[in-house]
């Protein structure tokens, strides 16, 4: 869709009355606002006008602890992407854009991750590289017991009878899926109760994350209309499994072949891959600040609980960090540590980035591992992995240092998304929990 005359006729073959416009924060919520058609011109040329204030809150919308954006520092205008049209078929008579960041002058702001996202993807096009990706995020479904959830099924993993129990919702969410063009491959029955994945067939970097958002929407949107919760959270129960986003990579030439992995099953990825993986394994412990941007995600990436706990690679290895599936054609990088609280967009340049420092410094990589690097403990003297940070306060300190990533995220969204994590951080630690009454209480 490159024109206002194609918008304008889209428009119409939908019967659309209203858009939203929406951007993502920086803690990774999707926000926005919905417009009368009628005034789609004037968005189109000017965009519409958000505080910049937005940006520096935290979940619980109060001003992170020294937060730059407050009342007094203006405004960003959304100009949306005509290639990110999303018709609502959930919410009949409205669409979707997903939007960039413009300064007041009309200019490309550098707080918006979107923008800076697509300049690390400048950087690739210059080495004659484009990047394919497909994201595979996981969520659980609960229903509401008085003041409790419980899980929606109890079926086992893979299981049809799992699939079966939600196939109204999910031929309802099939449909929305279809009407905005994501491609689904699969779905399945995960591992936990009420649990299930799904994946998508890979698409150019932005195009993959606004699906990603949708789909993420939608599960949420229908699922509470069928009279259910689904929730992304990484470990929403301590005795349940968590849930994952696993990024799916490739590199491509200007030919469009792929270009990341080898004909070698044995050793299969190529050199250029191979420095790719090589950048992602050295600043794994700041990517997990990225990815795993919650207090709450640390309780999900533990040795032995089918999450990566440990820097490593392998092939057709599912307990290392980044593994390479398959065999042929089915071969890609897949980075597997990360959850579903982030920004996207944040994340998937920090991924970029690491990998783009390997290919440009020809990064060696390490042997792949070949055991079950989830039986390792991660406090053993025993085991010569790396681990990755066992919390948020510690992967944020590995990434305030790291400069790679604070070059390319840019000073303004790398300064206010930790300023934004240390604040969360701190309110957890003064809070008092449930198991501090449960421990100290009557004891002392």
């Amino acid at each position: 869709m490159t024109s206002l005359s194609n918008l304008e006729s889209q428009l119409k073959k939908d019967n659309i009355n209203q858009i939203q416009i929406c951007y993502v924060d920086y803690s990774g919520r999707l926000c926005g606002k919905i417009i009368p058609i009628s005034k789609i011109k004037s968005v189109i040329l000017k965009g519409v006008v958000f505080a910049k204030a937005n940006l520096s809150f935290g979940l619980d919308d109060h001003f992170a602890e020294e937060a730059t954006f407050l009342a007094n520092t203006g405004d960003f205008l959304a100009n949306p992407d005509f290639n990110s049209y999303t018709f609502l078929k959930h919410r009949p008579g409205i669409a979707r854009f997903f939007s960039n960041m413009l300064d007041e002058s009309g200019n490309n702001w550098p707080g918006c991750p979107r923008n800076q996202l697509q300049k690390i993807l400048n950087k690739y096009d210059e080495l004659d590289i484009k990047i394919k990706i497909s994201l595979e995020p996981e969520f659980s479904i609960y229903k509401k017991n008085e003041d409790k959830f419980d899980p929606f099924s109890f079926d086992g993993m893979f299981t049809i009878s799992g699939m079966d129990k939600i196939y109204p919702v999910w031929q309802d969410l099939y449909e929305s899926f279809q009407g905005c063009n994501i491609n689904i491959e699969q779905v399945g029955k995960e591992y936990g109760p009420g649990q299930y994945e799904a994946t998508w067939k890979y698409d150019e970097v932005i195009t993959s994350i606004d699906n990603y958002l949708n789909f993420k929407d939608f599960v949420k949107t229908i699922m509470r209309e069928h009279g259910y919760f689904a929730t992304f959270m990484p470990k929403p129960y301590d005795h349940l499994p968590g849930n994952g986003l696993h990024i799916h990579l490739s590199l491509w030439d200007g030919n469009n072949n792929e270009i990341s992995c080898s004909d070698n099953d044995d050793f299969p990825l190529s050199e250029v891959g191979s420095n790719f993986v090589a950048g992602l394994l050295k600043n794994a412990h700041s990517l997990t600040a990225t990815g795993c941007a919650s207090i709450n995600s640390y309780k999900r990436i533990l040795p032995g609980s089918w999450s990566p706990a440990h820097i490593c690679w392998g092939s057709e290895n599912r307990s290392t960090l980044i593994r390479i599936p398959g065999k042929g054609d089915r071969k890609h990088i897949e980075l597997r540590h990360g959850d579903n609280i982030n920004n996207p967009y944040i994340y998937i340049n920090t991924v970029l980035a690491s990998g783009l420092e390997g290919i440009k410094n020809k990064l060696p990589l390490e042997q792949p591992i070949v055991d079950d690097a989830g039986q390792f403990s991660d406090v053993s003297k025993k085991s010569k992995l790396k681990v990755l940070p066992r919390t948020l306060n510690e992967s944020l300190s590995y990434l305030k240092k790291n400069n790679l990533l604070r070059e390319y995220l840019g000073k303004i969204i790398f300064d206010e998304f930790i300023k934004i994590k240390e604040t969360e951080l701190r309110q957890f630690e003064t809070a008092v929990h449930l198991w501090e009454r449960d421990k100290y209480f009557e004891v002392f």
